[in-house]
C-alpha cells in the first residue's frame, strides 16, 4: 500500500492546491503592501510592531532583467539538487544590496519560500515526496526556526558572513568527501536492511509518476534529533534547511537520491514558512527587491524539477560543490 494513501489522506492529489495558495497568499500580502520609498521595502498595513530596521544607505538599483535570469536559474539548480537555493541566494543579496543581518536573511527566506514552492509542487506531480517523513521532521524544526529571527541583532554583518563562508566550506568538503557513499555494493545494501530492520525502522513503500518503486527504511528518530537544531541554523542563516537536508537524507537516512531532494523541498517550504512569519510582522522582508528574483526562482523551479531526473546525480553534485567554494571565497571578502 502507497504509504501516503496509509496516512488518510490524499497529500498528492492535494499538493499543489496547498503550495499554490501558500505562495499566493505571500505574494499578495507583497503586492498590497504599502512602498516605503526610502528603504525599498514594502511595510505590511495596520499592524502595530516594532519599526523594522533601516537599509543600507544607498542600494544599487539593479536591472529587471539580471534578477529574473538569476533567479531562474538559482530556482533551476536549487530545485535540481534540493536545496532550495539558499546558500546562493544570500551571498548574491549581500553583494547587491549589503544590508542588515535581519533584512537579509528575511528576505532571502522570502525568496527560497517561493523556490521552495514552486519546486515542491513539481516534485508532487511525480509524486516523489515523502509526506510521513518529511512532516515529522518540520515538526522537530519548528521551534528552532521560529526562535532563530530574534536573534539576527546580536550578531555584526561581518561576523555573519564569516560564520555563514565557514559553513559554506565545511559543507562543501562533506558533500566531497561522501559522494562515493551514493552507490552501494550488495553486501552493504543487505547490512542496512538487516540494521534497518533490527531498530525498527520506517519502511517506505511507493511509486511515482515514472513506474519507479522506491522501498528503503528511514531512520525517523535520527531525523527527528538533527532537525531539533537543524531548525535554528535553517532560520539563522536564510537558507531554509534544504542544504542540509539533503545531505541528512542522502548519506545518513539512505535515502533514495530523488525521493531525497524531493522531501528536502517539502520540508524546505514548510520550515521556510514557519521561520519567515517572525519576519514578516517584524517588517525585515524587502519585497520590492525580492519579487523579480522571486519571479525568476518560481519558473527555474519548474524547469529544475522536471530535469532532476534526467541529470546526473554525482556530476550535480560536483557542480554544486565548486558554487559553495566560489561564493564561500566570495563571503570572506565582503
Amino acid at each position: 500500500m502507497n504509504h501516503e494513501k496509509s496516512m488518510g489522506f490524499d497529500w498528492r492529489g492535494h499538493a499543489n492546491i496547498i503550495i499554490g495558495v501558500a505562495v499566493g497568499a505571500i505574494a499578495l500580502i507583497a503586492m498590497f503592501s504599502s512602498h516605503n520609498t526610502t528603504t525599498g521595502q514594502l511595510q505590511l498595513p495596520q499592524i502595530p510592531v516594532m519599526a523594522p530596521q533601516t537599509a543600507a544607505a544607498t542600494v544599487a538599483d539593479q536591472p529587471v532583467w539580471l534578477l529574473l535570469v538569476i533567479g531562474f536559474a538559482i530556482g533551476c539548480y536549487g530545485t535540481i539538487v534540493g536545496i532550495g537555493g539558499g546558500p546562493l541566494i544570500l551571498p548574491i543579496l549581500v553583494f547587491f544590496y549589503g544590508w542588515e543581518n535581519e533584512l537579509l536573511v528575511a528576505t532571502s527566506l522570502f525568496i527560497v519560500l517561493l523556490n521552495a514552492g514552486s519546486g515542491c509542487s513539481g516534485y508532487a506531480m511525480q509524486k516523489r515526496i515523502d509526506y510521513k517523513g518529511g512532516i515529522k521532521f518540520t515538526l522537530a524544526a519548528m521551534p528552532g526556526a521560529f526562535i532563530s529571527s530574534y536573534v539576527h541583532h546580536l550578531i555584526n554583518l561581518t561576523f555573519f558572513n564569516i560564520i555563514f563562508g565557514i559553513f559554506l566550506i565545511f559543507l562543501a568538503g562533506y558533500t566531497m568527501f561522501s559522494v562515493g557513499r551514493i552507490d552501494k555494493t550488495i553486501e552493504q545494501k543487505q547490512k542496512l536492511l538487516k540494521q534497518a530492520k533490527a531498530e525498527g525502522y520506517r519502511r517506505v513503500t511507493f511509486m511515482d509518476k515514472f513506474g519507479i518503486k522506491y522501498d528503503f527504511y528511514s531512520n525517523d528518530k535520527m531525523g527527528i534529533s538533527m532537525n531539533l537544531l537543524l531548525g535554528f541554523f535553517c532560520g539563522f542563516l536564510g537558507i531554509g534547511g534544504g542544504v542540509f537536508q539533503v545531505p541528512i537524507l542522502i548519506f545518513l537516512l539512505n535515502y533514495p537520491t530523488h525521493i531525497a531532494t524531493a522531501t528536502s523541498h517539502f520540508v524546505t517550504l514548510l520550515t521556510c514558512a514557519i521561520a519567515i512569519l517572525p519576519h514578516v510582522f517584524l517588517g525585515n522582508v524587502m519585497y520590492a527587491e525580492a519579487m523579480w528574483m522571486g519571479v525568476g526562482v518560481i519558473a527555474g523551479a519548474q524547469v529544475g524539477a522536471r530535469v532532476a531526473a534526467k541529470l546526473n546525480t554525482k556530476m550535480t553534485l560536483y557542480l554544486f560543490i565548486v558554487i559553495l567554494v566560489v561564493f564561500a571565497i566570495k563571503l570572506f571578502f565582503v
